[in-house]
């Protein structure tokens, strides 16, 4: 599972699972019912404030889903104690 922080991730991410499952962009705007221009822009993570329905719909298309995960909060101590401990 990966953890994704930001529009460029994901769209990293759905660039990928496209590729693995051998899909055009076209292709893959067809079965999610958005245009090919949705899919370059969202895999370019130029779609900061895409509507959150047609992002799901290509998720749904690449057979993929979202998992909430809790993220970890450090203080920047922690995170210097962390690297110096390594060093």
């Amino acid at each position: 599972m990966r953890s994704i922080a930001n529009e460029i991730q994901l769209g990293a991410a759905l660039r990928e699972r496209r590729e693995h499952a051998g899909l055009t962009q076209g292709r893959l705007a067809g079965r999610a019912g958005v245009s090919r221009a949705f899919i370059i822009d969202l895999e370019r993570g130029r779609r900061p404030r895409a509507e959150l329905g047609r992002v799901l719909a290509v998720m749904r298309a690449l057979d993929a889903a979202i998992t909430l995960v809790d993220v970890e909060h450090r203080d920047t101590e922690d995170v210097l104690n962390e690297l110096l401990g390594e060093l």
